[in-house]
């Protein structure tokens, strides 16, 4: 399957035409599909095959197709935007990815910087060791994704800095690196 053939939301579209990316992968080809209709998705692939783009770009559509459409929308683009779309996204409402490290949460968020960059779709990586002021004033200032290892995250919401009610949908990236590191 093609990204084209998914009838993604323009901006979407085009950052993923600007990575260079035609053709979905084999993960891509069977989770998108499901992701994008709101089932949940278990899946297992080798390092590099896609999977956070797997994961991400149909969320991203429905974060874009959250927007209420144009009225001079066709019936057709209407029923497929209304199918996509997260009911009542707000906009303090995020994505959680839970992370086991902070090198993969600061490669996811190069992928949400790439795919969202036409939307504006905006993302944090939240992991110890570092300041908490950048994390905190991204927090303030509205982000879609929130990248994340566990510990921090719990910090966090001691400290009243994030709110989990505002979590729409829940990723594990690489859970079974985080069950082997005991979380």
């Amino acid at each position: 399957m093609k990204f084209s053939d998914l009838n993604l939301a323009a901006p979407l579209q085009a950052s993923i035409d600007k990575t260079g990316f035609t053709d979905c992968t084999p993960i891509q080809n069977e989770a998108i599909p499901h992701i994008l209709e709101g089932r949940d998705v278990a899946g297992l692939a080798q390092t590099g095959t896609g999977k956070t783009a797997a994961f991400l770009i149909p969320l991203m559509e429905r974060i874009l197709r959250s927007v209420p459409p144009p009225p001079d929308v066709s019936d057709e683009t209407r029923a497929l935007i209304e199918k996509r779309a997260f009911k009542d996204w707000r906009p303090q409402n995020f994505i959680l990815i839970l992370v086991p490290t902070r090198e993969l949460a600061e490669q996811v968020m190069e992928n949400i910087a790439k795919l969202g960059e036409s939307s504006g779709l905006r993302g944090v990586a939240v992991y110890g060791g570092t300041s908490y002021d950048k994390q905190r004033e991204a927090f303030r200032n509205g982000v879609e994704f929130v990248a994340a290892t566990p510990g921090r995250l719990i910090d966090l919401y001691k400290e009243h800095l994030v709110d989990l009610k505002q979590v729409r949908a829940v990723v594990f990236d690489e859970a079974d690196r985080m069950f082997d590191m005991g979380f």
